[in-house]
């Protein structure tokens, strides 16, 4: 029987969700373990202290018989939990999957980094929220089972199309770019990589500001795809920016040559979350990416 560990490493997730979300699991046939301070409740923003969240997050990585390591939501606070783990231990862990996005998408750098695969995807909320049914889900039951990713997404008037290939990295992308300079920056080496990006209630300047960070110090130019997923609920400033979310980040992409999809139905919309494999092969193909 597969053996799922809940985890908290950011904010806290509601009784509510964290009662559904395990009912779910088990009544799909997977032996859930809940790691001791997920139900602690808020301890501020965090769902524990950064010494409880480590050492939860340090258990499910390295308790044996654990096939999946769960995030409950995410929030804030993965960047704190890590400092508190040994820095080797990612490269020393076994291929057990880790499940996330948001705020996670700091573990899955460190997880990228040292050559682990993890999947950004649907977290404990999601398994309470959707049905079994809907895409996200089934796919990442899907991912469980072994099988890959297949999708081919609409049209958009702003992708470059082309073929490519490479290892897929990224996540949310106001964490990547705090990450820069850090022993978590999965883009100090960009080179063979295809990129993911997503984010949630930003400033459309913010996001450009982000995305020229990447541009200036030559990311952008070195990556082999960029796939683009949800950018929800972002802001305009008291002067309007004068460009779509989607047109900042293909602006930013001006004098490169890769292939870029926008719309990739993944990151903070509340109906769907489509799982992508971290750290795995990914290929693009005209308006198809396989991971």
């Amino acid at each position: 029987m597969t053996r799922i560990a809940i985890v908290a490493p950011s904010g806290a997730i509601c009784d509510e969700y964290l009662v559904e979300g395990v009912s779910v699991l088990r009544g799909l046939g997977f032996d859930v373990t809940l790691m001791p301070h997920v139900g602690k409740g808020s301890c501020g923003v965090f769902s524990a202290t950064d010494e409880e969240r480590a050492e939860d997050l340090y258990s499910a990585l390295t308790q044996p018989g654990i096939d999946i390591v769960l995030c409950t939501r995410g929030g804030y606070g993965a960047v704190r939990t890590l400092q508190k783990l040994p820095q080797d231990l990612f490269s020393k862990i076994d291929d057990r999957l880790v499940v996330g996005f948001s705020d996670i998408t700091a573990i899955h750098s460190m997880l990228t980094l040292a050559g682990r695969k993890s999947i950004h995807g649907p977290m404990l909320k999601h398994i309470a929220t959707h049905s079994t049914d809907s895409l996200d889900i089934k796919t990442l039951l899907g991912i469980f089972s072994g099988e890959g990713v297949k999708i081919t997404l609409a049209n958009n008037t702003l992708n470059r199309y082309g073929q490519s290939e490479g290892v897929l990295v990224g996540g949310n992308l106001s964490i990547l770019y705090s990450l820069r300079g850090t022993p978590a920056d999965v883009l100090s080496e960009p080179e063979g990589k295809i990129l993911f990006i997503e984010d949630l209630a930003e400033y459309n300047y913010h996001i450009d500001r982000m995305m020229q960070n990447l541009r200036y110090s030559g990311v952008l130019g070195k990556i082999s795809g960029l796939i683009v997923g949800q950018f929800t609920d972002i802001k305009e400033g008291r002067t309007p920016f004068g460009a779509s979310v989607y047109e900042v980040i293909r602006d930013a992409m001006e004098g490169t040559s890769c292939p870029i999809l926008f719309g990739y139905p993944a990151g903070h919309q509340d109906d769907i979350n489509c799982p992508l494999r971290l750290g795995a092969r990914c290929r693009i193909d005209g308006l198809t990416i396989e991971n």
